[in-house]
């Protein structure tokens, strides 16, 4: 299966280890599922991981395993085409939902209760970890 994992997910994953994207990610490093990225969503990821409180709170050497990851283990989407008819205030938003489309992702996997709003787009519904961990295909 193949998603789209916006950057709170990796924050959460990374400061939650046990939790339930902290599981998302494993099975993404396992494998067991694909995610489809952009320049502008590593780069998004780059500078919010990287950045502030995140950075003075976390190992940088497990920061920098994920954003490697994120650069190297991704199905890379280099110019999706834009989305202009949903509306949401964060422009990185709109970058991961462009990169989901035109990468064929199923999900974007997300806590942005904006973005849980508006439910989805196209063919890619926007779900919670808890919402996407509770799929029927994710129970084999």
């Amino acid at each position: 299966m193949r998603i789209a994992i916006d950057t709170n997910v990796l924050i959460a994953a990374l400061t939650r280890p046990g939790g339930t994207s902290a599981r998302i990610v494993q099975a993404w490093l396992d494998e067991r599922l694909e995610v489809v990225a952009s320049s502008a969503t590593i780069r998004e990821a780059e500078l919010v991981l990287g950045a502030g409180w995140l950075a003075r709170m976390l190992e940088p050497k497990l920061v920098e395993r994920l954003l490697d990851a994120l650069r190297t283990r991704s199905f890379l989407i280099e110019r999706p085409p834009s989305v202009r008819d949903l509306r949401l205030k964060d422009a990185g938003d709109l970058r991961l939902v462009e990169v989901a489309v035109a990468g064929g992702a199923r999900y974007i996997v997300t806590t942005d209760r904006e973005f849980l709003r508006a439910r989805g787009y196209a063919d890619v519904e926007f779900v919670t970890p808890a919402e996407f961990e509770r799929l029927p295909e994710n129970r084999r």
